[in-house]
């Protein structure tokens, strides 16, 4: 009765993830109800599942993954991957894109990138985009931290008694697997629809002045990088009172010059990451992370007049950052453009700015923009290195993973690279319930001995075959469950009877484990099976279909190569 129940358990939550809409978390919130309902397992087995040390270990990581994403490092990232040439830009960002979601969220890898594939006019953005985040799963199948999938499994095999896997025994697998990867996806991208596509933005022209001891004095438009921003475009140089426009790749920045950007006003953080500029909100010490959009108004007695003409920081504390006018194309100086009613203005402004009485005479106001302040060199390197620090220590195996990760949340805190607040909106509550319902379920599984006697009777199936023949239908069951209920559903379902699966044959474990996690991270066929590939899906105007014309043939080399590598290195 127990085991029948618990399988009315696990089948019900399979279906429940295949054919309704709703969350996984409530799914698997469910099934652990359930279970608890039919005394299946007890509450105390389910908290010390909550804090088992892999699971532990994974959510630091997310965490930790938040004080990366604000360094400049993916911004860098971003800005140097796009070119002219369509091949050489798919074998830049592709490469690129699996080696930076080797070591850091690849959920964050894609995410970096997808605004600047769909700004740029060269090469449609659905020429990119798939196989941006094909390149981001590949790329994360190479090590622990690469992917969540890697460290679901793990943290089911430490509950399961064994030492951490280590950082790097997904490699010689992962790399194959990249490699390969991608000359199928260069080989195939002919079949890739050719859609641009470009979503309206707040596009404001932002007006930065150049320092004399800049570090962009002296060095070309290109050499700066100043044509690959990522949310702006550089329309024009004011010198000396005169304006160059448009601007060459060739031109030399120089001392003073005031450079005219126009962008999303939401990213205007990109251009604070410049070095050796001054924005004139800074000038008058008035730049925040919290910016004001307003409008003026037709009654508004500035109509006519000029920024530096009205003393507009003293009459409303506050300072012009940007401006927005329909059918105006380059603005020249801020400060001695003359407004007109219906102006868009994003303002920097003091305390006082929204209790003076004469902002409802002059302004409309539009929303608060909420801007994030870029790190400072110093603080930005220590970041960057403080990680590479701690993912060092752990591969060497001189400081625990999570030790490490503890004191590198710890120190970000402390030196306010992130804030608590914004840890607490970010904790992936949803994932750690499921891989918590999961291991509950397990569990379950194991001591109703479920488990076994689905393993027995898989066993009783391939037993005419070769072990080899059984790992090969594990590996194929997980890569389309994976493509039906997500990857880390996929692989907290499957871990329990690949288990038992490897007991009945008396074969090596971890050979059936490599199978449950590279499966779990084959998802080329479906948008729905992996994050990255829902980011890019309506990004790029993409039909279901693509996914599967394109996915099909790196699907086919990848469980090809995987059912011969991972017996290789990990025998029977």
């Amino acid at each position: 009765m127990e085991q029948a129940a618990t399988a009315a358990i696990f089948v019900g939550t399979i279906a429940a993830l295949v054919f309704s809409h709703w969350r996984a978390s409530n799914i698997f919130s469910a099934a652990v109800l359930a279970l608890f309902a039919c005394q299946l397992v007890t509450i105390e087995t389910t908290l010390e599942k909550a804090v088992n040390p892999g699971v532990v270990t994974l959510l630091a990581l997310m965490l930790a993954s938040r004080a990366l994403e604000r360094t400049s490092l993916l911004k860098l990232f971003a800005r140097n991957a796009l070119e002219q040439n369509e091949n050489r830009t798919l074998i830049k960002l592709t490469t690129l894109s699996a080696f930076a979601s080797s070591f850091l969220n690849n959920t964050a890898v894609v995410a970096a990138l997808l605004r600047p594939i769909k700004n740029q006019n060269k090469i449609a953005a659905s020429k990119l985009l798939i196989p941006l985040s094909y390149a981001a799963i590949l790329g994360g199948t190479t090590t622990l931290v690469g992917t969540s999938t890697n460290m679901v499994v793990n943290s089911f095999w430490m509950d399961a008694g064994h030492p951490s896997l280590g950082f790097f025994e997904f490699f010689p697998v992962g790399i194959a697997l990249v490699g390969a990867g991608l000359l199928v996806m260069l080989l195939h991208k002919k079949v890739l629809p050719n859609n641009h596509v470009k979503e309206e933005q707040k596009q404001y022209f932002v007006d930065i002045k150049v320092k004399a001891d800049s570090p962009l004095v002296g060095h070309t438009i290109h050499d700066n990088h100043l044509r690959n921003l990522n949310s702006f475009f550089l329309v024009e140089i004011i010198r000396r009172g005169q304006s160059i426009a448009p601007v060459r790749p060739s031109h030399m920045i120089e001392a003073e010059d005031r450079l005219v950007f126009s962008g999303e006003i939401s990213h205007i953080e990109e251009l604070q990451t410049l070095p050796g500029v001054k924005f004139f909100a800074e000038h008058t010490g008035l730049m925040s992370d919290n910016l004001v959009e307003v409008v003026l108004t037709s009654g508004s007695n500035l109509v006519g007049k000029t920024l530096k003409s009205v003393g507009f920081r003293a009459m409303f504390d506050a300072a012009v950052v940007g401006l927005k006018r329909n059918g105006l194309s380059v603005p020249g100086k801020l400060g001695e453009v003359t407004l007109q009613e219906g102006d868009n203005l994003l303002l920097a402004a003091g305390r006082d700015f929204k209790s003076r009485k004469n902002i409802d005479k002059h302004f409309i106001l539009v929303s608060d923009v909420n801007v994030e302040q870029p790190l400072t060199t110093k603080t930005n390197n220590m970041v960057i290195f403080g990680f590479m620090a701690v993912m060092a220590l752990a591969v060497f195996e001189i400081v625990p993973l999570l030790q490490g990760l503890v004191f590198f949340i710890a120190a970000t805190l402390a030196g306010k690279v992130v804030k608590t607040a914004e840890l607490k909106r970010l904790f992936p509550f949803d994932l750690w319930l499921i891989i918590t319902a999961a291991l509950t379920l397990a569990e379950a599984m194991q001591q109703t001995g479920l488990s076994q006697n689905l393993a027995n009777g898989i066993h009783a199936v391939f037993s005419q075959y070769s072990v080899w023949v059984a790992f090969i239908g594990i590996l194929v069951a997980t890569v389309v469950l994976t493509e039906l209920i997500t990857n880390n559903a996929a692989a907290a379902l499957m871990f329990p009877i690949a288990i038992g699966l490897a007991e009945s044959f008396a074969a090596n474990p971890l050979t059936f484990v490599m199978a449950i996690a590279f499966g779990a991270s084959a998802s080329f066929l479906s948008p729905y099976g992996y994050q990255t590939n829902l980011l890019v899906f309506n990004t790029g105007g993409y039909k279901f279909t693509d996914f599967v014309r394109y996915g099909f043939p790196v699907t086919l080399v990848y469980v090809t190569l995987t059912a011969i590598l991972v017996p290789y290195f990990f025998p029977f």
